[in-house]
């Protein structure tokens, strides 16, 4: 799963959807060690001890980071068991010293997507203002003070979430003017009836009277030791871990770690994973076909600019500037120069500890991991509790994968039985002693079979499967197939075609370049209907998808 799609897809602040069934009375914060940023900001401040850290997603403006209090911190009606808030402590930043130009990228379906890397939210007041109904300002309980001689508000917001039965909640926020032009604020919900605010009052305004302003310490900050890509990766990766309490920091040839899991047997075993995997990704797709394929592409883009430009003329696009547009233009450049090879050593995966963090950090519910083009971030947790460790190494081959055709082959956006289906073909490699062999995925074959059955025969004709929007995959068809059946007929599609020469009874040697066909066409072409067109042409539907049927159900 992807939260932003590029080959796979898919938190108001304080909103949760389901929260466990927990006892009623929460886990009081207890006063913790210090949050510090020497580099960056210049402050330190106490925040609650045994309240793990979740960093910001990269490309946040304003936070950096929460503090969720866990299961045993969630308010909810006792009668019923429902949720409304799971507490948490956040800081954020305020920071309008400098301003960065907006950024335009071109998204996986050609839309214009537009990055304000100096954004966000300008300060505390506009914030307030994206609260979600319902809560209201104590004006009583506000106050103005110093804290360390830094001017300080305190701004408290409550929210009845259930008058019957006396549920409610505080929002406090302590904002400190570290600038003039630069505040930090520490935002902090908590019970708001009596019994249960005056264990949580102590604890949190210690927290907060522990602010205080700290120098710049300018030989902490990590700079790169070479002119490589990946050294100025790995720098940027190193002040970032200097600001996420508990996490660290480890390293392959291909990729950057970033973890809070705190065992290094797991690490060891995955970062091994992550290797002996992309030897199989080069295997299938060599960077000397990323190269050619690349160049393809090119062309086809140069061809389109210049006619686009003997129409419309060089100018700005729509709703920018011309310093914009121009920096643009450079900024395209330079990608274009990346070599993907060194592109694809700079691949980061950041691994969360578990479910929980996986969660407050943004993976969406019911996933166990995403790949983000936007953020170039891989997202994954150690699932010791769900399907085991065997979840988060099918999981991670799958998104890995996606990971790796995005340094060789830029932004495409197969249909999904190519690109869901090629995922998941990966996900069924296991690792036997130091390197992987190819199996059929355990996720997928046991619910292609039942619907190949005989009589039964609950699967789409392939003929339509291969022209599927994304939509109709995930379970919008007229068939009334859900997203996991198309899921596993897809990979079957995919299996075979990668393995029904060797085995598969009554194959012709005309489909073994299906798949290849199809993603040159594609990147020549950028035309879906095309790839198909030319990667089938000729195939006798009824003889292709009996081949495929009796060589699924054979497995």
């Amino acid at each position: 799963m992807r939260i932003q799609k590029l080959w796979l897809a898919l938190a108001s602040l304080f909103v949760l959807v389901a929260f466990p069934r927990v006892a009623h009375s929460q886990q009081v914060p207890k006063v913790g060690g210090e949050y510090k940023d020497e580099i960056r900001l210049g402050f330190s401040i106490k925040m609650p001890a045994d309240w793990g850290f979740v960093p910001p997603q990269p490309g946040e403006v304003n936070s950096l980071g929460k503090y969720p209090g866990g299961d045993m911190s969630v308010l909810m009606n006792p009668k019923n068991g429902r949720g409304f808030i799971m507490f948490e402590v956040e800081l954020l930043k305020f920071d309008r010293r400098k301003q960065v130009e907006p950024e335009t990228i071109e998204g996986p379906d050609g839309t214009k997507i537009t990055v304000d890397l100096s954004g966000g939210t300008k300060d505390f007041a506009a914030w307030a203002k994206n609260l979600k109904s319902g809560w209201t300002r104590v004006e009583k309980m506000c106050k103005s003070t110093t804290t360390n001689k830094v001017p300080t508000k305190l701004h408290v917001y409550r929210n009845e979430f259930d008058k019957d039965e006396g549920i409610a909640a505080y929002l406090l926020a302590w904002e400190y003017q570290l600038a003039p032009d630069l505040e930090i604020v520490m935002v902090a919900t908590a019970p708001a009836d009596d019994k249960r605010w005056n264990k949580w009052e102590g604890p949190l305004s210690t927290m907060a009277k522990s602010f205080k302003p700290l120098e710049i310490a300018t030989k902490k900050i990590a700079v790169a030791k070479g002119n490589t890509m990946r050294d100025a990766r790995r720098a940027d990766l190193e002040n970032e871990i200097k600001q996420n309490p508990g996490w660290k920091l480890y390293e392959t040839p291909h990729y950057f770690l970033v973890t809070s899991k705190d065992d290094k047997d797991f690490m060891k075993e995955l970062m091994h994973r992550l290797e002996a995997i992309h030897e199989v990704y080069e295997e299938l797709y060599p960077p000397s076909l990323a190269a050619e394929l690349r160049q393809l592409a090119k062309v086809r883009e140069a061809a389109e600019a210049a006619e686009k430009k003997d129409k419309e003329g060089d100018k700005p696009e729509e709703g920018m500037t011309p310093e914009q547009w121009e920096k643009e233009q450079a900024r395209r450049t330079r990608a274009e120069q990346g070599d993907p090879m060194e592109r694809a050593t700079c691949s980061v995966v950041r691994v969360c500890k578990d479910s929980d963090e996986y969660h407050h950090y943004g993976g969406p519910g019911g996933s166990a991991g995403y790949w983000s083009y936007m953020t170039e971030e891989l997202v994954v947790y150690d699932d010791q509790t769900g399907g085991g460790r065997s979840n988060t190494w099918a999981v991670i081959n799958h998104e890995a994968f996606h990971q790796y055709v995005f340094y060789f082959f830029g932004n495409l956006s197969p249909h999904s039985w190519f690109n869901e289906g090629t995922g998941d073909f990966f996900s069924g490699y296991q690792l036997e002693g130091s390197k992987f062999k190819l199996k059929p995925f355990n996720w997928r074959i046991g619910t292609i079979k039942e619907a190949l059955k005989p009589g039964y025969e609950n699967y789409a004709p392939l003929k339509d499967l291969v022209r599927w929007t994304q939509a109709e995959y995930y379970g919008q068809n007229k068939l009334g197939l859900g997203g996991g059946e198309n899921y596993s007929q897809g990979w079957s599609f995919v299996y075979f075609l990668r393995t029904g020469k060797k085995a598969a009874k009554g194959w012709n040697p005309a489909w073994e370049s299906i798949l290849d066909t199809y993603l040159r066409t594609l990147v020549e072409t950028d035309d879906l209907s095309k790839a198909v067109d030319t990667a089938f042409a000729g195939v006798n539907w009824d003889e292709i998808e009996a081949c495929w049927k009796r060589y699924i159900l054979s497995l």
